[in-house]
């Protein structure tokens, strides 16, 4: 499994990473994070990640406007993450297949990947 994290919160998106190199990636190295959209377009393009986790607000630009866009050129699942709730539904009109309210719920991601994740192992700093 191939994921690209966009996350501008770098402790954030490195928690996302570690999350999934220790507890769901059985070839840990295939996961990319980018702080902005330009990093992370070019990942995508790189890597063909089967998952693209994807902040809205970055330094670059919204999240919610590229949707389309890694859509039509990538056949990868897509979810958004953002505080902004108001959002979700347009998110999910512009194409992506999840939507994770902030804070992040690492089971939620857990149920997402379609793993089991066990209640003993629900948090990433074990």
């Amino acid at each position: 499994m191939k994921i690209v994290i966009i996350e501008d919160e770098i402790e954030l998106g490195q928690l996302i990473q570690n999350f999934l190199r220790k507890k769901i990636l059985e070839t840990p190295n295939l996961v990319k994070t980018a702080t902005n959209l330009h990093d992370g377009l070019m990942y995508i393009d790189e890597l063909h990640p089967d998952w693209i986790f994807l902040d809205n607000n970055l330094p670059d630009g919204k999240g919610i406007n590229v949707i389309e866009q890694i859509k039509q050129s990538h056949s990868s699942r897509l979810i958004m993450m953002s505080a902004m709730s108001n959002l979700k539904e347009e998110a999910f009109r512009r194409g992506v297949d999840y939507f994770m309210d902030k804070p992040i719920s690492f089971v939620e991601i857990r149920r997402i990947l379609g793993g089991e994740l066990p209640s003993s192992q629900e948090s990433v700093n074990e």
